[in-house]
């Protein structure tokens, strides 16, 4: 995180790139959909993110109160008060609206900067990982918060602009921690079962 938000650059791209990680990652949005993002479609009072038209459908995505920082802070710096409502959210590096490829591009280049990923081949993660991890953080959260994953996994599917729990499935690895997690869960019920 430091590598990126460090990097070369001016303050306001320095907090762009920031921001850029920060909302892949804190909200597990699709490239296309970050990079469509106007001023407009930020509601910092009410914490929301509207995402316009992707895969056919829109939807509201919620953000805490963490994030609505980044976004002020970044927002003050770029100047946004002169800025028309249908400009972008996000400006790339050269000050350009940001496309699904670029990035997808310039994630890779973040992972190899950090020596994550190799300069040539296809090791390593993929820079649409970061959606996986986000969906996959969630539920490691709730397992840890003991919260009932039936319920839950229909609002997720929501939260990413899925159709229904289908399209979140492709996203749900699992990691030896989150094994682990439903591992001690299933223990414990069994246990209780057991016991009555």
């Amino acid at each position: 995180m430091r590598q990126i938000a460090c990097g070369r650059g001016s303050r306001v791209q320095c907090l762009g790139r920031r921001l850029l990680w920060l909302l892949l990652y804190c909200t597990g949005l699709r490239f296309g959909e970050v990079a469509r993002l106007q001023v407009a479609d930020l509601d910092l009072r009410r914490r929301l993110l509207w995402i316009r038209e992707s895969k056919g459908r829109t939807r509201l995505v919620p953000f805490g109160s963490d994030m609505a920082d980044e976004f002020q802070r970044y927002l003050r710096c770029r100047g946004t008060k002169t800025l028309p409502p249908e400009s972008p959210l996000l400006l790339s590096f050269v000050g350009k609206r940001y496309c699904a490829k670029s990035i997808s591009h310039t994630l890779r280049q973040w992972l190899r900067g950090a020596g994550l990923k190799s300069e040539k081949g296809r090791h390593g993660p993929r820079p649409y990982d970061v959606r996986h991890t986000f969906a996959v953080h969630r539920l490691r959260r709730w397992y840890r918060q003991g919260v009932e994953l039936s319920g839950r996994l229909p609002w997720l599917s929501t939260y990413m602009g899925h159709a229904n729990i289908l399209g979140t499935e492709t996203y749900l690895t699992t990691t030896p921690e989150l094994l682990a997690l439903v591992s001690r869960r299933f223990e414990t019920r069994f246990r209780k079962k057991k016991r009555t």
